[in-house]
């Protein structure tokens, strides 16, 4: 997903990592984190500034009053999940939740920008299109220009600190099952990259041409809806070979899972269904 769709994404999903106290106080701040994130790729003027800070404030109420419920009920599940033996099926139908969760968060995304992006200036574009290019400048080099034993050791690292903070010490068995998946994970990232670029030459293309700011509207809600980086047949070949390898690497983590990794497992996911319960209920 491109960088101005997927921070607000990224923001909720670094929410998830905190913990139960702090993952309240900031979800109840998302609407000023978003805002803010937005005026720090491009400046806007006080009437461009309040549209955002309402248009953000009717996204998190969609967001609270729809999803959160749904994430509560997911975590259900995978506690259930967990009291049994795991196959790869189950874990790839659970892939396919999040994501459909993620989606929908994406066609709301998608709705405000185009709504939004028509009413920026020429130098508001200018400075926002900038802004991105150094967000892919950024992504290129963290994840693009990489050696690829430094590749392999980035996805080992993410991947250990992901089953550690749902399950808590990883054991040395466990460890060199994720080094194993690590290295089979296929790179997409200079293909996500070259993606990413055409999203930003698209809408650019949209917003330089002369037509009122509703039929720009228009054209980037038809743009957006066709638009969805892993429709392009490469990487979709690679996000569906990488799925297939951490649903097996996570029935092998869950089915040699401790009591007391499942214990924590329990205890922590407890804690997010209460936040997320409390959260949509606005407590």
């Amino acid at each position: 997903m491109p960088m101005l769709q997927r921070r607000p994404l990224l923001i909720i999903s670094f929410i998830l990592l905190l913990g139960a106290c702090s993952l309240k106080t900031v979800y109840n701040r998302l609407d000023y984190l978003i805002p803010s994130y937005v005026e720090g790729l491009v400046s806007l003027d006080d009437v461009l500034e309040e549209k955002l800070k309402q248009r953000t404030i009717s996204l998190v109420s969609w967001h609270r009053n729809t999803q959160l419920t749904q994430y509560a009920e997911l975590l259900r599940t995978f506690q259930n999940d967990i009291q049994s033996p795991l196959n790869e099926e189950l874990v790839l139908q659970h892939i396919v939740k999040i994501q459909l969760l993620w989606q929908s968060l994406e066609v709301k995304l998608n709705k405000e920008m185009a709504e939004l992006l028509p009413l920026l200036n020429a130098e508001q574009q200018e400075e926002l299109f900038a802004s991105i290019e150094d967000k892919n400048e950024d992504y290129y080099d963290e994840y693009v220009d990489l050696y690829n034993d430094e590749r392999i050791d980035q996805y080992t690292e993410t991947t250990l600190e992901t089953y550690e903070n749902w399950l808590g010490y990883i054991s040395y068995e466990q460890q060199r099952v994720i080094e194993k998946a690590a290295a089979e994970l296929n790179n997409s990232a200079a293909l996500r990259l070259d993606q990413r670029r055409l999203w930003q030459r698209s809408i650019q293309e949209i917003l330089k041409t002369s037509e009122s700011e509703e039929i720009k509207s228009k054209q980037l809600e038809q743009f957006f809806k066709r638009f969805s980086i892993n429709d392009q047949p490469q990487l979709k070949l690679i996000s569906d070979l990488n799925k297939k390898i951490i649903a097996r690497l996570t029935v092998e983590i869950i089915n040699q899972a401790s009591p007391k990794q499942k214990t924590f497992f329990k205890n922590k996911t407890d804690e997010y269904i209460k936040i997320f319960s409390e959260l949509a209920e606005n407590r």
